[in-house]
């Protein structure tokens, strides 16, 4: 207990508060461990303590089997026999998938309690998370990284935009109204695949996620570059069209589960990850009967 407070508070004091003990009691915990290991698992730095080399590994390997025992506790809490699997998502691919996802997963699982944290462009892993899937280029310092899903990124306005606007050709975006997710990076990369003579994609909407990103669009705000596969309701309903439907472009970011280096996994988050799986085939081969 006391090497874990240590490590995850990067210091003696406040480790030694979370553990209702003294700090000399908390650093002879420590010197002892690093006794019987044979080696320095702390860097004492005036402003905070850090993990060596050895430091980082034992943490690792005692990560998964301390948040067990946490689920276990939680368990008992909440008079539940249960598994609780704590998973983190960005919010779009939760509403899109996840959902979707869960009715056969949890029939199949009786005994899970899934637990969601939701982030956008950002990644928290906590201590009790066992995966998570996130939006990036395939790479986390500390996690391996699965391929899951890439997207198809189109043009997408309301129906009532694109006609006030007059958006018939890939030209007629020179008088639109951006909007971007946090910046315009989306869209200077749709437009090396489909260039526009004079078209500055610098000015219009920010918003920092890409559900507000299509809320925005669908109340006629301007143009906006989302994801096929996310917005395929809407534009099944009629509330967004492509103006440019045969101008898609594959993105080079892409959704990838992410779980921690050398940690075991349990089978619930194992079983979760293959029904996951199932849901993104059914998911490509529907696109690919459309088409």
């Amino acid at each position: 207990m006391a090497f874990k407070a240590v490590a995850e508070r990067q210091s003696f004091t406040l480790a030694s508060r979370d553990l209702h003990l003294t700090q000399p009691a908390v650093s002879q915990q420590i010197a002892k461990l690093e006794a019987l290991l044979k080696t320095k698992l702390f860097f004492r730095n005036p402003r905070k303590v850090e993990l060596t080399e050895d430091g980082q590994r034992l943490y690792r390997k005692i990560e998964l089997p301390f948040n067990a025992l946490l689920n276990i506790v939680d368990d008992f809490h909440e008079h539940s026999a249960g598994y609780i699997l704590n998973i983190e998502s960005e919010p779009v691919f939760s509403r899109i998938v996840i959902t979707k996802q869960l009715p056969h997963y949890l029939k199949n699982h009786q005994h899970v309690r899934v637990r969601q944290v939701l982030t956008t462009h950002h990644l928290d892993f906590l201590p009790e998370t066992e995966l998570a899937i996130k939006w990036g280029q395939g790479h986390w310092p500390g996690f391996d990284a699965k391929f899951l899903y890439g997207l198809y990124y189109v043009p997408v306005c309301s129906p009532k935009y694109r006609e006030e606007t007059g958006l018939d050709d890939p030209e007629d975006l020179t008088r639109a109204t951006f909007i971007h997710e946090r910046d315009n990076s989306d869209w200077q990369y749709w437009l090396k695949h489909y260039p526009v003579i004079g078209l500055d994609s610098h000015g219009g909407h920010v918003a920092g996620e890409s559900d507000v990103v299509t809320a925005m669009a669908m109340e006629g705000l301007g143009v906006a570059l989302c994801g096929y596969e996310l917005v395929k309701e809407h534009l099944d309903n009629g509330t967004l069209v492509m103006p440019f439907p045969e101008l898609k472009v594959l993105h080079h970011k892409a959704y990838y589960i992410l779980t921690r280096q050398e940690q075991p996994m349990s089978r619930e988050a194992l079983d979760f990850i293959r029904s996951l799986d199932e849901v993104i085939l059914q998911m490509h081969s529907e696109l690919i009967l459309e088409r």
